[in-house]
């Protein structure tokens, strides 16, 4: 990790989401957030978060149906 690299904590993460911290304690716990354990709270690397945000972007529909 280079010098100018950061982490964030579940509460940070929570913030930027606009989710509860549950939630992202839970997203951990399930694996779709990469997290580092430090004592009993949580550290996200910026670029994980990023990797859970373009895994779960909505893709644009092309099969649309017209009536």
């Amino acid at each position: 990790m280079d010098g100018n690299s950061s982490v964030l904590t579940s509460q940070q993460v929570a913030k930027i989401l606009q989710v509860h911290v549950l939630t992202i304690y839970s997203y951990i716990r399930q694996g779709k957030i990469r997290a580092v354990r430090l004592g009993r709270s949580y550290r996200i690397i910026p670029e994980d978060l990023m990797l859970f945000i373009d895994s779960n972007r909505i893709k644009k529909s092309t099969n649309r149906k017209t009536k």
